[in-house]
């Protein structure tokens, strides 16, 4: 992991928002990995949603080390994340929820990367997954072919470590607290529109996984929903004419209700829908969803043959598909181990 070391004034003030809601037997570790990074000019905040179990007990345990906290009723994650969000004065700024952490030294190396890349407004990095009974393993990052159209098309930098100067905030609004799922995608979908990103291999946190996480239990047709609903934004703000009409024939088009500020670079709308319905076939092939897989597939072989045919794994998903449900979910099993 890269560091960044230098005089104490060069240190930029990075605030860090941690959503909590009955996760008393996680958070600690998470307040821990925050306060323990030894960074000098950290603000620290934890918006509780009105625990009942002992997540009271653990903050008040570190009060004294946290710049601000609260417990009261709220409507929901992302209502709580903006509640820490308007009270941020950092120049730089993240999300940890209560079951996740900081690796050691990534806020130190997160400041270094915004101080060597005055131009970036937002950097991430990758994830270690963890928990109960699993084997650890840390994400991927995407190619950097394309990566510009990908960045808007879905989400592909993991949540937990990405990082943004406040500018994206202060221009482009706060989190949309319509979307209880995919408000992450929506505000790295206006980073990608407006700013330029960094991607870095440095493993910036760590993503428990347990049945509780909404990631893991909800992880259902409502993120699909909320990035129907994200994409149709973007086809809307650029205008893509041919590529809405084709999300309205795929029955996936969504009225957006209001659309991003129109950004000042061109993108592919073509790229873009593809990119965007590869996402979506990857996510229903690992929910078991073989009759739209194969609805979805067959568009993109017809419209893109030469970029699904390159794109080993959907053709190796389509053709898994042809095997019964049990083996398929073996062979799934054994593939993702592989991959990670």
């Amino acid at each position: 992991m890269t560091s960044f070391e230098g005089r104490t004034d060069n240190y930029p003030r990075i605030t860090i928002v941690t959503p909590s809601f009955n996760q008393g037997q996680y958070i600690e570790d998470t307040i821990k990995s925050v306060l323990d990074q030894g960074y000098p000019h950290l603000e620290y905040f934890v918006i509780d949603g009105g625990s009942t179990d002992n997540t009271l007990e653990v903050i008040k345990k570190y009060e004294d080390r946290i710049t601000y906290w609260i417990s009261e009723k709220d409507s929901g994650q992302s209502n709580a994340i903006n509640k820490g969000f308007r009270r941020a004065t950092g120049d730089i700024i993240n999300w940890i929820n209560s079951d996740d952490q900081l690796m050691p030294g990534s806020l130190h190396a997160i400041a270094g990367y915004f101080n060597q890349h005055k131009d970036v407004a937002l950097v991430h990095g990758r994830i270690e997954y963890f928990g109960e009974g699993i084997t650890s393993f840390t994400s991927t990052n995407l190619s950097t072919a394309d990566l510009e159209n990908r960045y808007i098309a879905h989400i592909c930098m993991p949540q937990p470590a990405s990082f943004y100067r406040k500018q994206l905030l202060d221009e482009q609004g706060l989190l949309d607290e319509t979307l209880h799922f995919s408000m992450d995608t929506d505000l790295f979908v206006r980073a990608g529109l407006h700013y330029k990103i960094l991607q870095v291999e440095d493993v910036f946190s760590r993503f428990r996984l347990h049945a509780a996480s909404k990631s893991v239990s909800g992880f259902n047709k409502k993120f699909l929903t909320d990035n129907q609903l994200i994409f149709s934004r973007v086809l809307a703000t650029l205008k893509a004419a041919p590529q809405i009409e084709q999300m309205k024939q795929l029955g996936l088009f969504v009225e957006p209700g209001y659309v991003y500020q129109t950004p000042k670079r061109s993108f592919d709308g073509a790229l873009l829908l593809f990119y965007f319905l590869e996402h979506r076939l990857r996510t229903l092939y690992f929910q078991g969803d073989r009759k739209e897989f194969k609805r979805l597939f067959k568009f993109i072989l017809n419209h893109y043959p030469i970029k699904t045919l390159t794109a080993g794994k959907l053709v190796a998903y389509r053709l898994l598909l042809f095997l019964p449900s049990t083996m398929l979910h073996r062979v799934s099993r054994f593939l993702t181990r592989k991959a990670t």
